[in-house]
């Protein structure tokens, strides 16, 4: 028990725990009349939604991150302290995708605005939302969590 509580201070001084650490659900993106599937970290509290995907160094193809609202409000997000670009992708309070800033810039401060109300944010590999086809409009689906998320 001791050699866990060092490892788990280690890994938070390093920058967080490790993706196997947080909860993961599958994350279907119907775009095109394809269906793509992508294992997102789901990011549902104050304190997780502020850490996002800070510190990433990698990210597979088919990874991503899931950031989850209470409401459906306007909500901002920047790339400080993010190494990789990535796809964001706002989604409304039924699952539509009401916009996706592709190739977010790495450790830019710049805010990336959601354009509208958002649900939900999936963060992806930069540049995959291009090469699939995701835009406006399409539908975005997971499965639904016993709890909501927390403000």
């Amino acid at each position: 028990m001791k050699y866990l509580r060092v490892l788990l201070v280690a890994l938070l001084a390093l920058g967080g725990l490790p993706a196997w650490a947080a909860e993961q659900v599958p994350v279907l993106i119907h775009a095109g009349g394809s269906t793509y599937k992508f294992v997102a970290e789901v990011a549902d509290t104050a304190e997780e939604r502020s850490q996002g995907l800070m510190f990433r160094e990698q990210l597979a193809a088919n990874e991503g991150m899931l950031f989850l609202y209470p409401v459906a409000k306007p909500v901002s997000f920047w790339m400080k302290n993010t190494p990789l670009s990535l796809d964001l992708i706002f989604i409304d309070g039924v699952g539509r995708i009401i916009n996706v800033a592709a190739m977010a810039k790495p450790f830019d401060t710049s805010p990336i605005s959601s354009g509208g109300p958002a649900k939900a944010v999936l963060e992806i590999l930069g540049g995959s939302a291009g090469q699939l086809g995701i835009k406006p409009g399409d539908l975005i689906e997971w499965p639904m969590r016993a709890t909501e998320p927390t403000p």
